[in-house]
C-alpha cells in the first residue's frame, strides 16, 4: 500500500456502532527519500500505515504510541513535512482517549512546525490536515465557532493544493458545526452541495463510502426519508461494483434507518407501520449478516438485530443469534469496537427480562472493562463500568450499583464526556431513590436531587448534540433523556410542603424538558434559550405549568412577584386518566353535534384539576390594583398540549369569561416585546381549492376570498397572494422585499409530533415545518422587523397523536415568529372568516394584548344568537395563541 486513501471517513462508534463525527485521516506524502535517509523513511512510513490499521479497529492507544515513534524519526531526520502531518495524526488517536492536552500540544507542535516551511502545494495540504485535526480537538472543546473557521482555513487550502477530493469531507464537519451553531439554512446547503458533488462523480469505492456517511448524517438529524435515498444509492454502487464490504456496511446502515422510522411511528402510536418498518430493518439486518466480509460488520449487524428482536418479543428466535454472538465477541481482537459490542449486548441482555437467566452478562462486562484498562481507553472503560452498574442495579444490589456507576462516572468527568456523564448522573440518582423508597434517608434524597441536577445540566448543555449522542438503536429520548426531568421534579415535589426553591427549580426543569422536546422533535438545537422572568414580560400574567407523572399530576402557579409561587398535587391521578379526559373533550368539542352541558361538564373536570385549587387566589389577586391578573399563560406538558385551555369550566362560566389565555412551549424563548399596532402591515396568502389540497384528499375552503378580504379591510398596510400567487417562492420574495410583521397563511395544514408531517400546503405543495426556516427567517436576519404574528386558519392537530401540538410549537418556533395563532381542528370555514375578520379589528385596537384581542374575539362569539351556533365551543375554542401573548 503505498499511500492512504484521500478520505476516510473514521466512525466514532456508539453502543450500537453508529457513525459520529467524519474525521479525515489524510495521506501521507511519500517524497523520494535519498539513499541516507531511506531506511528510515520507510520505516516511518511503515509505521505510519500500521497505526491506520489500529485507528480504524479502535485501537486508539497503539496508534498513537506508533505514530509518536514515527514522528519522532522525521524529527531526527529534519523531515519537517511529515513530522507535522504525523503529528496531526497522533493528535487525532490522542482525541480518541480523551486525551485533549496532549492532543493539543500535538497539534500545536505541529503548526510551530508549520511555521518554519514555505508555503507551497504539498504545505498547503499538510497545513489543511492538521487544521483539520484541530477542528476537532475545539469542536470537542466546545468551541464550535472555532471549529468552523479552522475547517473553513483547512478547505481553503485543500483548493489551493488541488486536493479537491478532500474537501468533501472537510465540508460535511463544516455542515455539522452550522448545526451545532444553530445556523441550519446555511448547514442544509452545504450537505446539498456536497451531496451533489458525490453524485457528479464517477461511481467509485471512495463515492460509495461518501453516500454512506452522508446518508447517516442525515439519519442523525432526523431526514430519515432522505438519509434512506442516498444510502439506497451508495448500497446500488456497490452491489454494482462489486465492493462486499461497502455493500454490508450499507445494508446495516439502510437497516439502521427503517429502525428509526420504525421508532418514530411508534412513539406516534402508529404500531402497525411501526412492525412494518421493524420488519424491513430485520430483513436488511439479516442481508448485512450474509454479506459481511468484515467480523466487525457482521457483529454490528447481529446485535442490532437482535435488538430488534427483543423489541418486537421475539424471544424464540434470540436463543441461536445469542450463542453465536457471544463466539464471535471472543474473535475480535481487543479494541474499542470489541468493548462496545460487549456493552451492546449487555443493554439487549437487560432487556430480555429476568437477569437471573443471563448471570453471564457480569463476565462480558468485567471483560470489556478489562480490555478498556489495556486499551487505556478511558471513554470505553466507563460506559463498561456504567452498564454493569445497571446490571446492578436492576439485579437490586444497590451497593455494587452505586460503586461501579460513580467510578465510571468519575472516568466520564476527568475526560469531559458530558454525554457519558449525565447518564451516570441519573443512575446514581435512581439507585439513592429506588435503594430504600420507604425507609430513605432525607440525605439521601438529596444526594438523588444533586445527581438528577447534575445530568439535567449536562443534557441541557449539550442541546444541539443530544439529538446525534446516540441515534440509532439503543437511544431513544422517551427512553434516555425525558425520564431524567420527571424524575427530577417527582423528587423535587414529593414533600407536600415542597419549599419555594424547590418549586423555583422544579419549574425550570419544566422549562428544560420543553427545550428538550423541541429539539428532539427537530432534531437540532431549535432556538437560543434565554432566562426570561414573567414580571418583566408581564405583570399581569400568571403562568401555570401542569406536570404529569406516572402516579399523579402536578400543578405550579406562578403569579407576579418573586416569591409567588404555588403548588398543588392530586395524588392518584394517572396519565392515563388524564389522556382519556383529554381525549374526550377533543372528541366532544370537535363535534358540532355535542350537546353543551356535555363540554361543560368534561371541560369542567379539567378546569378542578388544573385552576380550581388556585381559583380563590387567583380572584383575590384580580383586585390588587397593583398585580391585577388579566392572562393566564399555560405552559402546558404531554396531551393537555392538544386541548384549547379557554374552554375549560368551573360550572358557571368558560375560563376565557375570566381571563385572556395563551400557551407558551417555554417562557424561555419569548422575548418580552409587544407588537406595534401603528406600525401593523400584513402578508396574507390563502387558496380555494389548490391542486395540493386535492393531493392530500382535502376540501375546498370556500370563504377564504372572503377571509383575505376582510384583512385588507381591516389592515391598511397589507398585500395578497391569492390561489396560484400563492407558492412558496413568491412568499419569499415579498418578505425580503418588505418588512412584514404579520404573515396569514388560510390554508390547510396539519400540527403533528412528527417533523416530516407538520406542514401548511401552499398552491402546489407542502411547506413543511422544517422548510419554514428557509422561508421566513431570512427577514429575521436581516431586518429589525422580524414577523411577530403567524396566523393558520384552516389547520389541524394529526387526529390520534397526542403530541400533535409539539409540531404547532414548532411551526411557531421554526418561523421565527413570536407568536402563532392557529386552529386546533378545521371548523365551518364561513366562521373561520368571520373570526379572523373580527380578530383584526381587535387586534387594531390601542392598548390590548394579542391574548386580549383573541379574547374579546373569543367573547363575542359566545354572545352570537344561537341561530348561527357560532356560540358553541367548536367554533370559538379552536383558536389558540402561542408563544409571545403581549
Amino acid at each position: 500500500m503505498k499511500h492512504f486513501l484521500k478520505l476516510i471517513l473514521l466512525v466514532i462508534y456508539g453502543l450500537i456502532f453508529s457513525l459520529g463525527m467524519p474525521i479525515l485521516f489524510p495521506v501521507i506524502a511519500q517524497n523520494p527519500p535519498n539513499s541516507i535517509q531511506q531506511n528510515e523513511s520507510v520505516l516511518a512510513l511503515q509505521l505510519v500505515q500500521s497505526s491506520k490499521k489500529y485507528y480504524d479497529g479502535g485501537q486508539f492507544l497503539a496508534a498513537a504510541k506508533l505514530l509518536q515513534q514515527a514522528a519522532q524519526i522525521y524529527q531526527a531526520s529534519k523531515d519537517i513535512t511529515h513530522q507535522a502531518q504525523v503529528l496531526s495524526l497522533m493528535s487525532l488517536a490522542l482525541q480518541k482517549l480523551g486525551h485533549w492536552q496532549e492532543a493539543k500540544r500535538a497539534i500545536d507542535t505541529s503548526l510551530n512546525l508549520l511555521d518554519k516551511l514555505l508555503s507551497d502545494k504539498e504545505f498547503s495540504r499538510i497545513h489543511a490536515q492538521v487544521l483539520n485535526s484541530l477542528g476537532h480537538w475545539q469542536l470537542a472543546q466546545g468551541q464550535t465557532e472555532a471549529a468552523l473557521l479552522s475547517w473553513e482555513k483547512a478547505e481553503k487550502l485543500y483548493v489551493q493544493s488541488g486536493d479537491r477530493v478532500t474537501i468533501i469531507g472537510i465540508q460535511i464537519n463544516q455542515a455539522l458545526a452550522l448545526q451545532a451553531l444553530g445556523l441550519y439554512r446555511r448547514a442544509e446547503k452545504l450537505l446539498t452541495q456536497v451531496e451533489q458533488q458525490l453524485y457528479q462523480q464517477p461511481d467509485s469505492s471512495l463515492k460509495a463510502i461518501g453516500l454512506l456517511n452522508l446518508g447517516n448524517i442525515r439519519r442523525f438529524y432526523g431526514d430519515l426519508e432522505k438519509s434512506g435515498e442516498i444510502l439506497s444509492q451508495s448500497l446500488i454502487i456497490a452491489q454494482k461494483l462489486h465492493l462486499p464490504q461497502e455493500e454490508s456496511t450499507a445494508l446495516l446502515n439502510l437497516g439502521n434507518t427503517e429502525l428509526a422510522i420504525a421508532r418514530r411511528n411508534g412513539e406516534l402510536k402508529d404500531i402497525q407501520l411501526s412492525d412494518k418498518y421493524k420488519q424491513k430493518a430485520l430483513v436488511l439486518y439479516q442481508k448485512a449478516i450474509a454479506t459481511a466480509t468484515l467480523l466487525t460488520i457482521k457483529i454490528q449487524a447481529q446485535l442490532n438485530y437482535f435488538a430488534v428482536l427483543i423489541e418486537i418479543k421475539q424471544f424464540t428466535l434470540t436463543a441461536p443469534l445469542i450463542a453465536q454472538i457471544k463466539a464471535e465477541l471472543n474473535q475480535l481482537p481487543t479494541s474499542r469496537v470489541s468493548i462496545y459490542a460487549r456493552v451492546n449486548f449487555a443493554k439487549s441482555l437487560l432487556k430480555m427480562g429476568k437477569i437471573s437467566e443471563h448471570p453471564e452478562i457480569i463476565q462480558i462486562l468485567e471483560t470489556g472493562i478489562e480490555q478498556a484498562i489495556n486499551l487505556a481507553d478511558q471513554r470505553a472503560q466507563s460506559y463498561a463500568l456504567g452498564t454493569l452498574g445497571a446490571f446492578y442495579e436492576k439485579a437490586g444490589d444497590w451497593s455494587n450499583a452505586k460503586k461501579n456507576t460513580q467510578s465510571a462516572l468519575v472516568i466520564a468527568q476527568a475526560i469531559n464526556a458530558p454525554d457519558i456523564s449525565y447518564q451516570w448522573q441519573w443512575q446514581m440518582g435512581r439507585c439513592l431513590r429506588r435503594a430504600t423508597p420507604t425507609l430513605r434517608a432525607e440525605n439521601e434524597t438529596e444526594q438523588a436531587v444533586t445527581y438528577y441536577t447534575e445530568a439535567v445540566k449536562n443534557i441541557s448543555n449539550l442541546r444541539s448534540d443530544l439529538v446525534a449522542l446516540n441515534p440509532e438503536v439503543q437511544f431513544s429520548f422517551r427512553e434516555s433523556v425525558e425520564p431524567v426531568y420527571r424524575q427530577l421534579v417527582d423528587l423535587l415535589l414529593l414533600s407536600q410542603q415542597a419549599n419555594r426553591d424547590n418549586l423555583i427549580q422544579a419549574r425550570q426543569v419544566m422549562e428544560a424538558l420543553q427545550l428538550a422536546e423541541l429539539d428532539n422533535f427537530f432534531g437540532d438545537a431549535c432556538a437560543q434559550a434565554k432566562q426570561v422572568n414573567i414580571d418583566q414580560l408581564d405583570p399581569s400574567a400568571a403562568v401555570i405549568y401542569p406536570i404529569i407523572l406516572p402516579n399523579r399530576l402536578e400543578v405550579i402557579l406562578k403569579l407576579p412577584g418573586s416569591d409567588n409561587l404555588r403548588h398543588y398535587a392530586h395524588a392518584n391521578i394517572s396519565e392515563t386518566q388524564i389522556d382519556a379526559a383529554v381525549t374526550q373533550l377533543q372528541s366532544s368539542l370537535k363535534r358540532r353535534s355535542t350537546s353543551l352541558s356535555q363540554i361543560k361538564k368534561e371541560a369542567k373536570q379539567l378546569y378542578d384539576w388544573l385552576i380550581k385549587p388556585f381559583a380563590d387566589e387567583l380572584e383575590t389577586t384580580t383586585t390588587r390594583e397593583q398585580s391585577q391578573i388579566k392572562t393566564l399563560v399555560f405552559v402546558l406538558d404531554g396531551s393537555l398540549r392538544n386541548l384549547p385551555m379557554a374552554v375549560l369550566h368551573d360550572g358557571q362560566r368558560y375560563l376565557v369569561e375570566r381571563y385572556a389565555v395563551s400557551v407558551t412551549p417555554t417562557l424561555q424563548l419569548l422575548e418580552p416585546k409587544p407588537l406595534q399596532r401603528e406600525a401593523l402591515s400584513v402578508l396574507s396568502a390563502g387558496a380555494t381549492d389548490a391542486p395540493s389540497f386535492k393531493k392530500e384528499g382535502l376540501g375546498a375552503i370556500a370563504n377564504v376570498a372572503v377571509e383575505l378580504e376582510g384583512i385588507k379591510e381591516n389592515i391598511q398596510r397589507n398585500q395578497t397572494l391569492e390561489n396560484q400567487e400563492f407558492i412558496k417562492k413568491n412568499i419569499q420574495i415579498k418578505i425580503n422585499k418588505t418588512p412584514f410583521n404579520i404573515l396569514h397563511l388560510a390554508t390547510h395544514g396539519k400540527f403533528s409530533s412528527n417533523p416530516e408531517q407538520t406542514y401548511i400546503l401552499d398552491w402546489n405543495e407542502r411547506i413543511k415545518v422544517k422548510d419554514l426556516d428557509n422561508l421566513l427567517r431570512l427577514n429575521y436576519q436581516r431586518s429589525a422587523n422580524p414577523i411577530e404574528l403567524l396566523i393558520l386558519s384552516a389547520c389541524e392537530t394529526a387526529t390520534g397523536d397526542k403530541r400533535a401540538a409539539l409540531g404547532l410549537a414548532g411551526i411557531a418556533i421554526r418561523a421565527g415568529a413570536r407568536t402563532t395563532l392557529a386552529s386546533l381542528w378545521q371548523i365551518n370555514d364561513a366562521s373561520t372568516a368571520e373570526f379572523m375578520i373580527k380578530f383584526y379589528q381587535e387586534l387594531n385596537r390601542e392598548q390590548i394584548t394579542k391574548a386580549e384581542a383573541l379574547r374579546n374575539t373569543q367573547i363575542a362569539f359566545l354572545q352570537e344568537s344561537a341561530h348561527r351556533d357560532y356560540n358553541r365551543p367548536h367554533h370559538w375554542s379552536a383558536f389558540i395563541l402561542v408563544g409571545n401573548w403581549l
